[in-house]
């Protein structure tokens, strides 16, 4: 069982304390698109768990003894410091606005994904392994040179 939570500033501790509070820690899913899901949220790879307090109320299954996750939750609660956070785009000009509102070209038309290619260039010490580049359902080629 997870000891402690993955998310961003958060100090939750598996203890009596946190129990008695009704925080319930959840193991990340072992591989695949749901682990790359939760790394993504999370904006941290290389984890094992996320307290409860990450998830929404209606994510919990507690019809038994144990409080289980519902099949396919991701954590989305989070409380980011500021330069963490997904800004969204505003359009402040008249120009950029009328763009916005126009039909835009299809994102196929636009990229091939079989001639697409992510080449990761990393200089630190202790490397890690990127997230894998997915577009339209696709997974990129990874290439070394």
């Amino acid at each position: 069982m997870p000891d402690f939570c993955a998310a961003y500033g958060c100090s939750n501790r598996r203890s009596l304390q946190t129990r008695t509070r009704g925080i319930t820690f959840h193991v990340f899913p072992k591989t695949g698109e749901r682990r790359r899901q939760w790394e993504v949220a999370l904006r941290r790879d290389g984890f094992v768990s996320c307290g409860s307090e990450h998830f929404r109320s209606e994510d919990f299954d507690r019809t038994g003894q144990t409080v289980r996750l519902k099949d396919g939750v991701v954590p989305t609660v989070f409380n980011f410091p500021a330069h963490l956070q997904r800004s969204e785009a505003t359009r402040s000009t008249t120009t950029s606005r009328r763009a916005e509102d126009e039909p835009q070209p299809n994102v196929v038309s636009i990229l091939n994904v079989a001639k697409t290619r992510e080449m990761v260039i990393d200089f630190r010490r202790v490397r890690t392994s990127p997230l894998p580049l997915c577009i339209l359902g696709e997974d990129v080629a990874v290439v070394e040179d």
